[in-house]
């Protein structure tokens, strides 16, 4: 539970202390924190209700006999999962909308959890990173015995491990991939945890190291992905085992090319993938395993499709997922199809859901898919709800976690033609209550292949960021993933030239629009997007007023000479910043990097990195921060012990935030809600 205020009082020297010894800060002028100017924005929202998880349910999944739910939800002060059992299926499903209040809890995660029931519906596996180093364990919870130790199925320190499959129907098992032999390859094994026995099942050695495990619709090993000769791993082999345990080769990828498979059935002679082979855009397809033919299932024109849903164990995929501006999710079994718009309808009807949602999709099915999770996403809120097919019960899981009506405008998308003749998308927020030009936050995603995505209206750092009164400005560059090969091949060897230009043009489209404030603006990213906003300090295309990096790249040769052992996606980083075996691209990623040009930053700056970081080692940051000193620059450094590449226990968000909060007022005059009496919860 929440502590109360008066413990907090008791409480606050401890918790300085610990903020000291979590988060340490370079000595700078101080951080001005802006008047709070009402005017017309609407009330400032508490940082906490941002990132402390105070009311946070989410993340429902059936188990597989439909008989129990688990979930995410927040434990005292952080959060974990809760059970919800019954003796039959009905009971959960029914009118009960109270309910999502209840439920035995376990014990609260370190750090946001994988999690999947197991094909006995009793035992459920989780996944976590205890410090952010990405050596991640799994422990399994009996849920008829919650208060029980959780087996510790992975207690190998400095070893990585990732969930695969489920394994066979009714047992308590699963199959997971770990690099404990070679920290540079992942094998293939099989937890059971009626026994508590982990055995091997295959291994990762010989003609090419195996990139990928896939599990067949019969439960056992069915194919992998295999890299072939050059270690850049340019070209792969797609192989299914066969009943003799020798390899078949199904398809050979080439570089840029992609063959995913999503489900095998070997006993069916089906397989269903994602590719873009022979194409630009990725498409769904299914193969015919006896002569090796494809069948389009769904394409799209405009991007690549995300992704593809399968009913459990058995059978094709029932929908596919896209995402040209606002996501969409299509039917390709229209019985199902027509079972969600009806529970929309009820929803709607019952005030669940105050708009029609921009998306509505499964996020869980019990076996035979006749009971349902249901996740609806409407401009400000999702909703997750258990849907009964065969008796259209609908009840409510999540519980209103829906913000004021007057407080947050939603993203929208928006596309524009670069100097050279490219179209770029991305997507705005605006600060509700501003009429004309605001100051404007860049928000550079990292990568760069990936994108950024369109979000609801709800409590997220988006949001966070305009109620203080910004627009929140995400660019998806060329060379981020989504928009097809060519979109993405178009950044090679750019990332210090037309990335660049990308981002500076979307921040003048955002002006030209009367959105942004040309002399009110900051830029702001983690990871290459941490890169990027030292890149557009240095560059200086627009009269940046202050950056804030996460994570960011600061020497190139060294980020890459470094980089994990399990990344086997060389071609990738040659392909967009040079090959660091030869000396001149060397020399070149070297002068590419802020470090080399560190000097032409004079912009306040914000740095912010995590100890155990094994993507961007913390030395990259440390450089930036003392050389920024040594010229006298404004700088100002935070760095957290007990993280990683990414900032994940909420105290250390709220840290976080709040110091972005006040660097962004100190800077573009925004507001600032300042000190949050959450701050001084203890760890």
């Amino acid at each position: 539970m929440v502590l109360g205020l008066r413990r907090l009082a008791v409480m606050a020297a401890a918790a300085a202390a610990l903020a000291l010894a979590a988060c340490s800060t370079a000595p700078t002028a101080p951080v001005l924190v802006a008047a709070q100017d009402g005017g017309a924005l609407p009330p400032l929202v508490p940082m906490r209700r941002f990132v402390a998880n105070i009311d946070y349910v989410d993340g429902h999944v059936l188990s597989p006999d439909g008989r129990r739910l688990l979930w995410v939800q927040t434990v005292g002060t952080d959060v974990g999962l809760a059970l919800r059992a019954s003796a039959d299926a009905a009971s959960i499903s029914g009118p009960a909308v109270k309910s999502f209040a209840t439920g035995t809890l376990a014990r609260p995660f370190v750090s946001g959890p994988t999690y999947s029931w197991l094909p006995d519906s009793r035992h459920v596996a989780y996944l976590k990173d205890f410090s952010g180093d990405e050596n991640t364990q799994f422990f399994v919870l009996d849920s008829d015995n919650p208060d029980g130790r959780p087996w510790a199925v992975t207690p190998w320190p400095g070893v990585r491990s990732a969930y695969v499959a489920r394994g066979a129907p009714g047992s308590a098992r699963f199959f997971f991939a770990s690099n404990r032999r070679d920290r540079s390859e992942m094998d293939l094994f099989e937890a059971d945890a009626a026994t508590r026995t982990v055995r091997e099942v295959a291994r990762s050695e010989g003609d090419g190291r195996v990139l990928a495990w896939f599990i067949g619709t019969d439960q056992q090993l069915a194919g992998r992905i295999r890299q072939l000769g050059s270690v850049d791993g340019s070209d792969e082999a797609l192989e299914l085992r066969k009943p003799d345990g020798s390899w078949q080769r199904l398809r050979t990828v080439k570089a840029f090319d992609f063959f995913w498979p999503h489900r095998i059935d070997l006993q069916g002679g089906r397989l269903w993938a994602m590719t873009n082979i022979g194409r630009d855009k990725g498409a769904l397809v299914e193969v015919d395993l006896a002569t090796g033919q494809e069948r389009v299932l769904a394409e799209s024109a405009e991007v690549d499709l995300d992704g593809a849903q399968y009913p459990p164990i058995q059978g094709a995929p029932y929908a596919y997922s896209m995402e040209p501006g606002l996501p969409r999710f299509v039917y390709l079994d229209p019985a199902l199809g027509a079972d969600v718009a009806q529970a929309v309808r009820t929803a709607r009807d019952r005030g669940w859901l105050d708009a029609e949602p921009v998306l509505t999709r499964p996020s869980s099915m019990a076996d035979g898919a006749r009971q349902v999770v249901l996740r609806a996403a409407t401009g400000d809120e999702a909703v997750e709800m258990l849907l009964d097919r065969d008796s259209a019960r609908l009840t409510r899981l999540t519980p209103p976690r829906k913000p004021g009506p007057d407080l947050f405008l939603p993203m929208e998308p928006f596309a524009f033609r670069t100097s050279d003749g490219l179209t770029v998308h991305g997507y705005v927020v605006r600060p509700r209550g501003v009429e004309g030009p605001a100051p404007l936050v860049v928000d550079i995603h990292g990568g760069p292949w990936v994108r950024d995505r369109w979000q609801g209206a709800g409590f997220t750092n988006t949001q966070m960021l305009a109620n203080r009164g910004y627009a929140v400005l995400k660019v998806n560059y060329r060379g981020s993933s989504g928009y097809g090969r060519a979109f993405m091949l178009a950044g090679a060897l750019e990332y210090n030239g037309r990335i660049q230009r990308d981002i500076a043009e979307a921040v003048q489209w955002a002006i030209g629009e009367g959105i942004a404030d040309p002399q009110r603006l900051a830029v702001f990213g983690g990871s290459f997007g941490g890169f990027s906003v030292l890149a557009q300090l240095i560059q200086k295309p627009h009269d940046y007023r202050c950056g804030i990096d996460l994570v960011g790249v600061a020497n190139w040769p060294r980020v890459i000479e470094n980089w994990p052992p399990f990344w086997r996606n060389r071609h990738y980083f040659a392909m967009t910043y040079g090959d660091v075996a030869k000396p001149d691209e060397r020399a070149a990623m070297l002068a590419n990097s802020p470090i080399s040009q560190i000097d032409r930053i004079t912009a306040p700056l914000l740095v912010v990195h995590g100890s155990n970081d094994v993507r961007v080692l913390r030395q990259d940051s440390d450089e930036v921060v003392a050389e920024l000193q040594r010229l006298g620059r404004p700088v100002r450094y935070m760095s957290f012990a007990d993280e990683g590449h990414s900032v994940r226990k909420w105290r250390n968000r709220l840290a976080l935030w709040r110091e972005v909060e006040d660097t962004l007022a100190g800077c573009l005059g925004g507001r600032s809600n300042g000190f949050d009496y959450y701050q001084l919860m203890p760890r």
